[in-house]
């Protein structure tokens, strides 16, 4: 071999056992180099890089570094001294207690050209990110300068895979303490590559397509501090494209009022590139097991209407295809008055499909109004203002595919018992128990109902319940009742509605009094009530296409008599006009005492009424009309009060002279007595009152004899 080549030969293996001898004793130190001037240059001098110790495996391409830290004292110190210079600038600061780098390129590294690993794993890292100067989103020349900024400028970053554990990240304002923190952050993220021809929205993008994050805790503030949004056990899972959360809350930090506590959510189908890049929702469903929420109630002053919405400090929009949420506490404040006591349903659970966007303060029935959905709950209950009665609308269910809604109960029950409540009033005044038992509604125009705040619906039905009660022994009201009928109460309402078909089944009216001339309590009472009703309206629309309200009912009167009637009502008559006619059907005269003795101070002793017939028309003044009644043998003793004992004794001297006067039959001698209804209405009276006064009227002229027709 020839000499000079054999020297050259030992001379390169010479250099190369110094140069390996070199890096084993050196490589730490050259590492550091490396990657403190690589950052420092790509920082524009501003970050510096240093860690405790390292160890480093050249060959296998592995290396651990212990307790790295990044940061700019710099602009920490420029922000802390109020110098504008830091203004608009982004300050990063990391400390990381284990950086494990494996299949590292180390030659391309110290080159300065790019980094590339098969895994980096990163150990209980502490990120604060501060942004300064005037609030605005980051835009693509922003992530390219971070990106020169933290990489010193490599060409690229790739990595098969980068892993944290247990990783703490807090974002920040300027001086202020963090808004936003992350705690016990774990991250899995393949196939990352970062490079300079990217072009992204912000940094964060780069993680769009391949990471599994998982959080323990994110708390974010509002900019006032006075509102705090919690997330527990967060999961987002771009490969997946869903984003989990075991339990997320919104509270006031003062009073801890919440506004929002649901349960085991999740959002799946999610855009991961709406979520990272522009901090939207927009996903294909939303399923929740439910918790609190809470709504407001306010005005539209454009509208001049009452609208729900959502109060909402921290998401800007979302649009969610389809929602599913569980059994929920829905609380429903008062904008005006948030002070004031909130109404609340429990138990509700809602479905939906096709829904518009949600976003700031979005009013809910226009959110609702145009998507597939249904929302069922236990109900509410609330005090009226003068804390007379409590109304109470039980388990319901309201379903916008089905235009139909159903409701167990709506009921309105008084807070005092009766007695108590004659004690409370200086005159008379009705006291009401009423209750509406399984309402069902069908052909509801809920869009109507949610945006424009009007009742129209092809029919309802229900079985109602309702129970009056009066004390004659109180002084009188004498303020007139004018304009107080039925039908003009129905025009009243503020509401708009229109009713195609009102079905009644079942129903029970109670009517109870106390007698001011035998202080003796009677009750009328019908049961079996069934009804129908067409037509209810106060909508100038509908009343100039049809103002006839038409009614027919039957019902059983004390148990022992069938009574029908039929009912025409223009409902915007200036004068309260109305028509009914009727009949009853027979049943033994002493079966109606009860009723009789105590309000009536008389008592039938023996008689068969056969049959009772109607028919008038009335007005706000009084009523028209004929009526009859058909009896056998009737005998009657009047009554009065014995004040010595308080029970009710016989007048016998005006008994046996009242059944004198009164027949005993009727039709009699072959000829049928049918007598004129002509009653003027006691104006302090209701519409009650005047019917039955003017049925009373009719069976008296009958039963003395009177035939005013025949």
């Amino acid at each position: 071999m020839n000499k000079g080549v054999k020297y050259i030969g030992i001379g390169v293996l010479a250099v190369m056992l110094g140069g390996l001898i070199y890096w084993q004793f050196n490589k730490k130190r050259i590492v550091r180099q490396s990657l403190e001037k690589a950052v420092t240059k790509g920082s524009d001098s501003m970050y510096v890089v240093h860690y405790d110790s390292s160890s480093i495996d050249a060959l296998a391409g592995d290396a651990r570094f212990y307790n790295l830290v990044l940061q700019s004292d710099s602009l920490q110190q420029l922000l802390y001294s109020d110098d504008t210079a830091a203004l608009g600038e982004t300050i990063f600061n990391i400390h990381i207690k284990e950086l494990a780098i494996s299949g590292a390129n180390i030659p391309a590294l110290l080159q300065k050209s790019k980094i590339e690993a098969n895994k980096i794993e990163i150990i209980s890292p502490v990120i604060t990110i501060i942004k300064t100067g005037k609030e605005r989103p980051m835009n693509a020349g922003d992530s390219l300068a971070i990106y020169e900024r933290l990489t010193g400028k490599f060409k690229s970053i790739q990595a098969g895979q980068v892993i944290v554990r247990n990783g703490t990240v807090a974002f920040a304002n300027g001086k202020k303490s963090p808004h936003t923190t992350l705690q016990d952050v774990s991250v899995n993220l393949k196939n990352l590559k970062i490079d300079s021809t990217r072009d992204y929205n912000n940094v964060i993008s780069y993680f769009v397509n391949d990471v599994v994050a998982t959080v323990k805790t994110v708390t974010i503030k509002n900019p006032g501090g006075s509102r705090l949004l919690n997330f527990q056990d967060v999961e987002y899972n771009a490969p997946g494209k869903f984003l989990q959360i075991n339990n997320a809350f919104e509270k006031d930090t003062r009073s801890g009022k919440v506004y929002f506590e649901l349960k085991q959510n999740k959002l799946s189908g999610l855009s991961t590139d709406a979520f990272i890049r522009q901090q939207k929702f927009q996903a294909d469903s939303l399923r929740s097991n439910g918790g609190e929420l809470s709504i407001y109630r306010g005005k539209n002053d454009k509208k001049n209407t009452e609208e729900l919405s959502i109060d909402n400090e921290f998401f800007n929009e979302a649009l969610i295809k389809n929602i599913k949420l569980g059994k929920t506490t829905l609380n429903i404040y008062d904008k005006e008055k948030p002070a004031a006591d909130r109404l609340q349903i429990k138990n509700v659970q809602f479905s939906a499909s096709g829904l518009d966007n949600v976003y700031e303060g979005t009013n809910i029935g226009r959110l609702l109004s145009n998507s597939n959905w249904q929302v069922s709950g236990d109900g509410i209950s609330l005090v009226t203002k003068d804390k007379l009665y409590k109304i109470t609308v039980s388990a319901f269910v309201l379903n916008n595919a089905s235009s139909s809604a159903t409701i167990d109960k709506i009921s309105v029950s008084p807070t005092l018992s009766e007695d108590a409540f004659a004690k409370s009033i200086k005159m008379q005044t009705d006291l009401y128990d009423v209750k509406l038992n399984k309402i069902n509604i069908s052909g509801l125009d809920i869009r109507k109902l949610l945006n424009e705040k009007i009742l129209e619906a092809t029919q309802i039905s229900m079985q109602p319940w309702i129970h009056v009660f009066t004390d004659r022994t109180v002084p009188p009201n004498t303020v007139s009742k004018l304009g107080n009928y039925p039908q003009q109460l129905l025009q009243k309402i503020k509401m708009p509605y229109h009713v195609g078909t009102l079905l009644v089944s079942n129903g029970t009216i109670t009517y109870k009094e106390r007698s001011s001339f035998s202080n003796k309590i009677g009750e009328v009472k019908f049961t079996n009530a069934t009804g129908t009703v067409t037509n209810l309206t106060n909508i100038p629309a509908y009343l100039q296409k049809n103002n006839m309200m038409l009614l027919t009912a039957s019902t059983k009167f004390l148990g022992v008599s069938n009574l029908s009637t039929n009912w025409k009502v223009p409902l915007n008559s200036p004068d309260g006009s109305f028509a009914m006619t009727g009949t009853a059907t027979g049943f033994n005269a002493v079966e109606v005492n009860p009723v009789s003795e105590p309000l009536g101070m008389a008592s039938f002793k023996k008689g068969k009424i056969n049959k009772l017939s109607f028919d008038m028309t009335g007005n706000d003044y009084g009523t028209t009309g004929t009526g009859t009644v058909l009896y056998d043998n009737l005998k009657i003793t009047l009554l009065k009060k014995d004040n010595e004992t308080d029970s009710l004794k016989k007048k016998t001297a005006i008994s046996l002279l009242a059944n004198i006067i009164i027949k005993d039959k009727n039709p009699s001698n072959g000829v049928t007595r049918i007598n004129k209804v002509d009653t003027k209405r006691d104006m302090s009276r209701s519409f009650f009152n005047l019917v039955w006064k003017s049925l009373l009227a009719s069976a008296r002229k009958t039963s003395t004899g009177k035939n005013e027709l025949n």
